[in-house]
């Protein structure tokens, strides 16, 4: 009889055994199709926001060169083209990128708004580059822009502690 109650408790443990491991194993499992899910869905978004950031990034700088022709008084006649096109892309990165970058993104238009009220007054000076604000919060953007881009964060990945 306690042979039977052994093989009893030693089946018992067995099986309490093999189910554990079969819900741990499970759950690690579903774990990581939740985590490459979430990674691939980061990754995604990132591309658009790359795609994003781009089209800014040629909308803005075609202003710009569309407001340093009008300097020079060699008028290309895409101002208004490419400031409509910059509003669309400045009004969709708003709505998707940090703070720094919404920073960035509202001193340049700031200081492409003032550089057309200045041409439009024709109130430059000869020795001062109006665009030279423009050209500085460009930069300052493709900083802000090349941060957030590149935050590890945003593609879910975690620092590795050896090499593989």
């Amino acid at each position: 009889m306690e042979a039977a109650l052994v093989g009893l408790a030693g089946t018992t443990v067995g099986a309490v055994t093999g189910f554990a491991g079969a819900w741990l194993a499970q759950r690690g499992q579903v774990r990581m199709q939740q985590e490459q899910r979430l990674h691939a869905e980061q990754v995604r978004w990132l591309d658009d926001k790359k795609g994003l950031y781009r089209d800014l990034l040629i909308r803005l700088y075609g202003w710009h060169d569309s407001l340093a022709s009008i300097l020079k008084d060699e008028d290309d006649g895409k101002l208004f083209d490419n400031r409509s096109t910059a509003y669309k892309w400045i009004v969709e990165a708003s709505l998707i990128s940090g703070d720094e970058v919404r920073s960035a993104v509202s001193d340049v238009h700031r200081a492409l708004l003032r550089v057309q009220t200045v041409i439009s007054d024709s109130s430059s000076t000869a020795d001062e580059w109006p665009l030279q604000g423009v050209e500085d919060g460009l930069s300052a953007l493709e900083d802000a822009l090349r941060a957030e881009l590149a935050m590890p964060a945003r593609v879910g990945s975690r620092p590795r502690l050896g090499r593989r």
